[in-house]
């Protein structure tokens, strides 16, 4: 189905078309899903974990965390690279549907809930300064989004390396850097 999604948006994929590029017969497919939904979730969830697994190093970094991010995010960027249609499909296909785009508000959900935490510890540690934590993961997490879909949803791909670069220059910038006059002792 992966390979199906760099042609072809989810409203035009079929049960009979995901198994004819498989061998298999339509029942083996309801074995599993229930149908189409089922499995655009079913993937979701299962890159979720895949992008969960990238990005421990900065989650769950001691010591120097902006190596960590760095590593995150060259983590996140190569689940991207293989998986970029799934992502870009489910985004597309989620203002129109509104099972899809519980699916992709839940998962975004999660990420700023994710973020939003680590920024706290950051915080906590004194590695991050006084700003709105939950405002700043939400704004993060849509960018990085947005930018990995236009850059890994569509072939050709970008540039891994440049968009690491940007992402990381942006996250550094928004996090590790000293907030802008007027805007410090906002909450967390």
């Amino acid at each position: 189905m992966i390979e199906m999604l760099w042609e072809q948006p989810i409203r035009d994929l079929s049960i009979a078309s995901i198994m004819d590029g498989t061998g298999l017969s339509r029942p083996a497919f309801y074995q599993y899903f229930p149908n189409v939904h089922g499995l655009v979730e079913q993937l979701l969830a299962d890159l979720e974990v895949e992008l969960v697994a990238a990005a421990m190093p900065w989650f769950t970094a001691v010591g120097d965390s902006r190596a960590a991010l760095r590593d995150s995010l060259r983590g996140i960027i190569a689940v991207c690279i293989e998986n970029g249609p799934v992502f870009r499909a489910i985004s597309e296909s989620a203002p129109l549907d509104a099972r899809l785009e519980l699916a992709w508000t839940e998962f975004m959900g999660r990420w700023d809930d994710s973020v939003s935490e680590r920024i706290a510890l950051e915080q906590k540690a004194g590695a991050i300064g006084p700003l709105n934590g939950v405002a700043i993961a939400v704004a993060l997490n849509r960018l990085d989004a947005s930018t990995l879909i236009a850059e890994f949803g569509r072939r050709p791909q970008g540039d891994p390396e440049a968009v690491l670069d940007s992402l990381y220059h942006i996250w550094i910038k928004a996090l590790y850097t000293k907030p802008i006059q007027g805007f410090e002792g906002l909450p967390s």
